[in-house]
This record gives C-alpha cells, sequence and structure tokens, in this order.
C-alpha cells in the first residue's frame, strides 16, 4: 500500500512539475507559426508565463492583411488532460457590422483527453449566448445561439440564415 502512495506522488508531482516547466511561451509561438499559412496573423501581442498558464494580453488579429479583430486578454491552461483558454473582450472589425454585433464579452474553449475529438466553445456577446462544437476528426463545427434582443432586432438577415431550434435559438451546421 505504502508503494502505491509513493507512485501516486511521484507521479503528481511529475505531472505538476511537467506542467510548470513546460515553455508555454515557445508553444505559444509555434501555434503562430503553424496558423500562418492560413493568412491568420497575430500582432502587438503581450505573452507572459505564469505558473502553470500563459496569459497574452493586447492582440490584434489580422485574416488575409486585414485588421480583423483585437482581443483584451486571453489566459491561456495546458493541464494536459484538460486544456482550457478564456479569451475576454473581443472587438470585431467594422467590416463584420453589417453580420453580426462587434462586441464579445468572453469565450470560453476547452479540450479534454476524455473526449479528444471534440473542441468545446462557450462565449456571450452582443450577439447573445452560443455553445459551438468542433469535431476534429469529421472537421465538423455546430453552433447553438440564443440571441439577445439586439441581435433580433437589428441582425434579422443573419438570423434568417440560421435554422431555427425547438428552444428559441438558431442552429449554424457547417463541415469545414
Amino acid at each position: 500500500m505504502v508503494k502505491i502512495g509513493r507512485f501516486s506522488a511521484y507521479s503528481l508531482f511529475f505531472l505538476l512539475a511537467l506542467m510548470y516547466l513546460m515553455p508555454k511561451a515557445s508553444i505559444y509561438y509555434f501555434f503562430e507559426e503553424q496558423i500562418k499559412p492560413y493568412s491568420i496573423v497575430i500582432n502587438n501581442e503581450t505573452v507572459k508565463e505564469s505558473g502553470l498558464g500563459l496569459n497574452i494580453t493586447d492582440a490584434v488579429v489580422f485574416i488575409k492583411s486585414i485588421d480583423s479583430a483585437q482581443i483584451g486578454s486571453t489566459e491561456v491552461n495546458l493541464f494536459v488532460l484538460f486544456n482550457t483558454i478564456g479569451i475576454k473582450d473581443i472587438t470585431l472589425s467594422s467590416v463584420a457590422a453589417a453580420v453580426i454585433p462587434l462586441h464579445i464579452q468572453e469565450v470560453h474553449i476547452q479540450h479534454s483527453i476524455l473526449n479528444p475529438l471534440n473542441i468545446t466553445v462557450y462565449g456571450e456577446g452582443e450577439m447573445g449566448v452560443f455553445h459551438a462544437t468542433f469535431n476534429l476528426l469529421d472537421r465538423f463545427l455546430s453552433v447553438n445561439l440564443n440571441p439577445s434582443e439586439h441581435m433580433l432586432k437589428n441582425y434579422k438577415s443573419t438570423l434568417s440564415n440560421l435554422k431555427r431550434s425547438e428552444n428559441g435559438g438558431y442552429i449554424y451546421e457547417k463541415t469545414i
């Protein structure tokens, strides 16, 4: 029994040390290089490692050389078994104003080893509350949107392109 306890303690210590000493900023910069072929560039950000996580502030996202979004803060936690990304204060480019409200308060992205083929996204903004899942194997995106009064009133043309669900929300599905 003592051997099992020691093994468990050493394993837990090793995992925590691995997560703490992992070069999180290097992983972030590697990720930046991986998205460049898709014409997505992240500029002007401040990257700081903090124990088990990574904090990124004041990032500007360019898609195909167009200023697409400004992100206030991002917190990345890489826990090997359960990874999360929390993004706050997103302002989209004014180009998107005709299609969707421009401000998103927060977005939470989660990936777990217990469900390795799916990435789950939760968010809230001027458009309302949304929940999305992305299947990595099938490359299938499903978004459920519960629109706000602002979205219902000012973006009827966008909502008309989405399927209406039974609970009063809207569904967008696409294979990417």
